[in-house]
This record gives C-alpha cells, structure tokens and sequence, in this order.
C-alpha cells in the first residue's frame, strides 16, 4: 500500500513539474505605426495562444507577460509586466489558438517606426518562451513606367522604362526640364515623409561622396502598396557650372529617413546634358 500510494504522489509530482509547454503565436504590437509614445500611455499587443493552462492539470494557473522596448529582455527595457490570471478566476484552457488582446501601462517612451522591435517574455510553470515584433518597413523605388520627363530633347523617349540609351538635354540659358517620378512603395510597412534627390554624377552609380546634389524635392508618407506622383522643374541655374554629358541620377529616400527592406533600388540613372 506504501509502495502504491509513493507512487501515485510521484506521479503526480512528475505532471506537475512538466507543466503544459507554451503554446503561442502571432505576438503583434497594436499601436499606430509611424507615431511616438509618452510613458504612462497603453501599450496594446495581442497574441494567439493554445492549451491547458489549469491548476488542475499542471499546478500552476499564473502565466506572466513582460513587454520590452527592443530585441533584449533587459530590465531596463521593460515597458511593462502582466500577471495573468494570478488570483485563480478561471481556468486557461484553449482547444485551439485564441486571440487574446493585452495592454500594459509603458513604464518608457518608445516609437513605432519601421523597424522598431518589441519583445515578450512568457513564463509559466517552469517554462519560458520568448517572441519578437518588428515593425514592417517599407520599400520605396521608382515607378519605371509611371515616371516621366520631358526636356529640350523632342526626339527622346520620356517614359524611364523606354528611355534606354537616349540623352535628354537642356539648353543653355533659357532650357527647362520637366520630371514627374512616380514614387512606390511596394513594401510591407507605410513611409515616413522623405526626399528625391537628383545628383550630377561621371557615371551611373551613386556615390555620396563624389556626385553632386542640384536638388531636392520632398514628398510626404506613403503607405504600403501605394504610390504618389513627385513632380520637380530643372532649369540650367540648377547644374551651376556643369555641362557637356554627364549622368543624372535621381534618388529616392535621399535623406535617408526610412529604414527600408531593399536599400538597393532607390536610384535611376538618366543620361543627361547641358548644351
């Protein structure tokens, strides 16, 4: 009888130290991308999760929440700390994955611009888990076939995606250019505001440290899978004392205000001159 009932309490002890394994998924911040966050304000964040998180089942009821400002679970990033369920109100228990939405009171500041992390620690029984957000960033490049320019060369194609070999030109003095770049956004995450920027260049790569900015003309967000029409007006003033052939290169994000999913499509190269 001594032996049967050792072993029942040794079962018993056994299922309650391998507590049920957390089962969770989809951790998603819930705040307005592209905003900052005063300290003492909500921090909303959802998450899926599945199981039997019981008393009855696995000696434990309590499961607890961390959020963090960043991709470390450090102490002095932590925005705040739920207790779920420690009073023992009810059992958790999900046959499937349920939605549960969370908010804590943010203990810091923090932003939701693209690219900003945020983690969460769970801890219940003697498991942890531990998940990461990122913001989605956005991906911003021009448009081949929906940009144009129009220039003192009439024999020119003017739409970038035909233009090929083609030199467009202005004439000196009194020449003009038109450009209207049509701006996409083709990544996951909406745009801050940021700037074309439109460099005289000896060849088609950009380099920032020997081209030549003429001009900037800036442009407000862009949300994800959008686009907007940026138009900008060169004049002969604009190239000071350039002329004769050289590149055009016109560059979008040029301020570099977006941290974007594909740094390496920002720029076009136009053949160009000054007569």
């Amino acid at each position: 009888m001594k032996k049967i009932t050792f072993l029942f309490l040794l079962s018993t002890f056994l299922s309650f130290a391998q507590t049920q394994q957390i089962d969770i998924i989809d951790f998603v911040v819930k705040e307005p991308a592209n905003q900052s966050f005063s300290a003492g304000t909500k921090f909303n964040f959802d998450f899926k999760i599945r199981g039997d998180y019981s008393y009855s089942s696995n000696g434990h009821h309590q499961i607890d929440i961390v959020v963090y400002k960043g991709n470390s679970t450090s102490s002095s990033n932590s925005l705040g700390r739920i207790y779920w369920n420690r009073e023992d109100d009810y059992d958790i228990i999900y046959q499937n994955y349920h939605t549960k939405n969370m908010w804590v009171t943010s203990t810091k500041n923090y932003s939701t611009y693209p690219g900003q992390q945020f983690t969460m620690r769970v801890n219940y029984g003697n498991h942890e888990e531990i998940y990461h957000f990122t913001y989605p960033l956005p991906d911003l490049s021009i448009d081949l076939n929906g940009s144009v320019i129009n220039s003192n060369c009439s024999g020119c194609d003017n739409i970038f995606s035909q233009i090929g070999s083609d030199r467009h030109y202005i004439n000196n003095p009194t020449g003009i250019a038109t450009i209207d770049v049509f701006v996409q956004n083709t990544g996951q995450g909406d745009s801050r505001s940021s700037s074309i920027g439109f460099y005289v260049s000896a060849d088609q790569n950009f380099q920032s440290g020997s081209d030549t900015r003429i001009k900037t003309t800036n442009f407000s967000s862009i949300g994800s899978g959008s686009g907007k029409y940026v138009g900008t007006t060169l004049f002969t003033s604009d190239f000071n004392s350039f002329g004769g052939n050289f590149w055009l290169l016109i560059r979008v994000d040029d301020n570099q205000n977006n941290p974007e999913s594909n740094e390496n499509n920002n720029v076009f190269p136009l053949r160009f001159a000054v007569n």
